[in-house]
């Protein structure tokens, strides 16, 4: 098994086609021949719901394991065998529902308090995610944890966890506007929790090859953060089928394999394979 890595796909706007790329990024990986496991870090499951799951279904989630690293680190290992669900060859999830914002309050209650229910303090409450991963990373070699809107604690978790982290921008000139927010929260965690921590790239999504808007956003992108930050060579095609095939529960690549959105995560992929 080769060396695992762990990337968060984040961004502090809605709309910009997270779930979206963690689920179509996964399933490029895995026609790749690697073993992924893909994380829903967002209490509204909406990247359990894009893999065929209802999430208020799901009894076992990520808010069970971030309770059980909390309370009963020694008990782990049973924990995982119940919570993750082989979704096909080769990619597993560790699905999410309404659960994890317990969680998320249970973390910000040891924030607030400084206080640890096993004693170890050299573990804050930002890093709890850091000790689940750490079981984890033997069984796979890409991590890709999709974040939500809200509970920044939840991401803060995850970034701290992470080696990578992946900024979707829609190409739009007012969702380009997030991105400064977005590194800074960056910027923070690398300081504090996460020294490793690098910024893979920003990927800009919903992209037409044909308005001039997206042109646009895309040379501002370039310009502004092009030297300091790579941005993917190929943004995300814009295509209905992007849209659709997360209510089918399937990947771009199961629902529409010669879509150019396809295409466009194939290459995604191979820059993110070029990282290791």
């Amino acid at each position: 098994m080769n060396e695992c890595m762990i990337i968060s796909i984040t961004n502090q706007k809605g709309g910009v086609g997270k779930t979206t790329s963690v689920l179509n990024l996964g399933a490029a990986l895995n026609v790749q021949g690697r073993k992924i496991l893909l994380i829903d870090n967002d209490p509204q499951g909406n990247l359990t719901a894009g893999l065929g799951y209802t999430p208020a279904e799901q009894s076992r989630t990520l808010a069970n394991l971030l309770l059980a690293a909390i309370d009963y680190p020694e008990d782990l290992a049973l924990h995982f065998q119940k919570s993750i669900i082989h979704t096909k060859p080769g990619i597993d999830l560790i699905p999410a529902n309404r659960r994890l914002a317990d969680a998320a309050a249970r973390l910000q209650v040891m924030q607030l308090s400084q206080y640890n229910a096993v004693g170890d303090t050299e573990r804050p409450s930002e890093k709890v995610m850091v000790g689940l991963l750490e079981h984890l990373c033997s069984s796979y070699e890409y991590i890709i944890i999709d974040c939500g809107l809200k509970h920044e604690l939840l991401t803060v978790n995850a970034l701290a966890a992470s080696d990578y982290c992946i900024i979707p921008v829609q190409a739009h000139f007012l969702a380009s506007e997030g991105i400064p927010d977005v590194l800074e929260l960056v910027k923070s965690v690398r300081e504090k929790f996460n020294p490793k921590l690098q910024i893979a790239g920003i990927l800009l999504t919903m992209y037409q090859s044909r308005p001039q808007l997206c042109r646009s956003v895309r040379e501002s992108v370039g310009e502004i953060y092009g030297e300091a930050f790579r941005v993917f060579e190929r943004p995300i095609e814009y295509s209905i089928k992007v849209a659709e095939c997360p209510a089918a529960g399937q990947s771009i690549f199961d629902y529409a394999p010669k879509n150019a959105a396809a295409e466009s995560y194939r290459s995604l992929a191979e820059e993110v394979l070029r990282l290791a």
